[in-house]
């Protein structure tokens, strides 16, 4: 069955991709075609004159902006930058392609293209969490960028785009960030992990169109376009994990537990009473105990040590699917690099360079999720 499509362009240097994007969808829907002024820029002149593509109200009779917002059945932005994201966040209403987004009441599929600065620029990450409750939002991922960088912030391609509407993906749990365990009621025992690798991780299974739940440590920056939750101590992680088990498919656990655990003191711990003694007690395997109750859920489980032993015991202890080994002296805590080996329950899978996290995110996911 052919759907009615509202395809949205704005004016990144990246539009031009919405040309090809257009031809996927146009083989087998109805699509219509809804640019900015500054889209148009970067539209091809045979592209423009083959094809209809609407950017004022003068083109158009009527109440345009109600008809094709009841007319469509999705509307797709790609590219989407900046600007428009903060106008449409906002409840701006300027042109044709907003006042048509701001009456649509259906799927919406936003594809942000802009540098890495950009993107992670608070204002713009608030605004994306803000439209994320209505929206789904393809991307952006690490790649090449304009200008010879590379960061977060590259299009998705217009194949994975088309494959993010019309092949539903899996529901994934990424854990990141340190655990805290109280001491006492102002103090904690944690540990220096950045969360920068499961922020990664979490960052590229958005832009391939997973259901991603991104379970994080307060102190840790959201992921934003995806859902986010908050912990703190190990035991609010675990029944955090237990709470979303429903539909999960695959499990990341990439957050960094406590081994220990401290028999917490009421109050705060007075110093002028001198010497104090902290007893640390085992902290339960929250990797174990999931997958006790999860059999079927595909665990992906993370080891930061000193050495580049292969854990196989480790791994059949907590009985994950696959152990992701980095260590810790070849990066340190904090680093945007890291340099990982994958194993399963009986062999090394994959054994990667020293690269930038995003890039090692790419190759944990292409050789864990099958």
């Amino acid at each position: 069955m052919s759907d009615n499509i509202l395809l949205g362009i704005t004016g990144s240097i990246a539009s031009s991709k919405s040309e090809a994007l257009f031809q996927l969808l146009n083989k087998k829907h109805n699509v219509e075609i809804f640019s900015t002024n500054e889209g148009l820029k970067y539209l091809s002149q045979d592209f423009q004159k083959d094809n209809t593509i609407y950017s004022s109200w003068d083109q158009l009779e009527g109440s345009p902006h109600i008809e094709y917002a009841r007319w469509a059945d999705k509307v797709i932005i790609y590219p989407a930058t900046a600007n428009f994201i903060s106008k449409f966040a906002n409840g701006l209403a300027d042109d044709l392609l907003l006042s048509t987004l701001l009456m649509y009441d259906k799927d919406i599929y936003i594809a942000p293209a802009m540098h890495e600065e950009m993107f992670m620029d608070k204002k713009i990450q608030e605004n994306i969490l803000n439209l994320s409750e209505k929206v789904t939002f393809c991307g952006p991922r690490f790649g090449n960028l304009d200008i010879g960088d590379q960061g977060v912030g590259r299009l998705v391609e217009p194949d994975e785009l088309f494959d993010i509407l019309y092949s539903k993906k899996e529901k994934v749990i990424i854990t990141s960030g340190p655990t805290s365990e109280y001491i006492d009621d102002v103090r904690v025992i944690t540990n220096k992990s950045s969360g920068k690798q499961g922020r990664a991780i979490a960052i590229e299974l958005m832009s391939q169109g997973y259901e991603v739940v991104y379970i994080h440590s307060k102190n840790i920056e959201p992921v934003a376009g995806v859902r986010n939750i908050n912990f703190e101590t190990s035991n609010d992680l675990l029944k955090a994990m237990e709470k979303e088990s429903n539909n999960l498919k695959h499990l990341f656990m990439v957050a960094a537990v406590s081994d220990f655990v401290v028999k917490k003191t009421k109050g705060k711990i007075d110093r002028s009473k001198g010497d104090a003694t902290i007893n640390l007690s085992p902290n339960i395997d929250i990797v174990k105990e999931y997958k006790l109750k999860n059999k079927d859920v595909n665990v992906i489980s993370f080891s930061a040590q000193t050495n580049n032993d292969l854990k196989f015991e480790k791994i059949k202890s907590k009985n994950s699917d696959y152990l992701v080994i980095n260590n810790l002296s070849d990066n340190y805590f904090g680093s945007d690099m890291n340099k990982v080996i994958i194993i399963n329950k009986s062999e090394l899978i994959y054994e990667s360079e020293n690269e930038n996290k995003h890039i090692i995110a790419q190759k944990i996911i292409q050789n864990t999720i099958h």
